[in-house]
């Protein structure tokens, strides 16, 4: 496990994008956190990093968003279920 500690919404997105160079299909990425921890900020920069399109939003109310791209993202909320 690596440990990583963001000072700021740009260097939380800046993680997600370095890690979206380190992902191949079906991979799952599991994180959480509590409100305003910067999970979305983190996914943006996910979504960034994998050529995804669309704008990322927290899937709170939704469950689950889709963003399509070369490599789609899935991005869940888990804290409904």
């Amino acid at each position: 496990m690596t440990e990583h500690l963001s000072h700021s919404e740009a260097e939380t997105e800046a993680l997600g994008r370095a890690l979206a160079a380190r992902l191949g299909p079906g991979d799952v990425v599991a994180y959480r956190g509590g409100l305003g921890m910067g999970k979305t900020a983190f996914t943006r920069g996910l979504a960034q990093g994998l050529g995804c399109t669309g704008r990322v939003t927290s899937p709170t109310f939704t469950i689950v968003n889709e963003y399509p791209g070369p490599l789609p993202l899935f991005h869940f909320d888990m804290y409904r279920l």
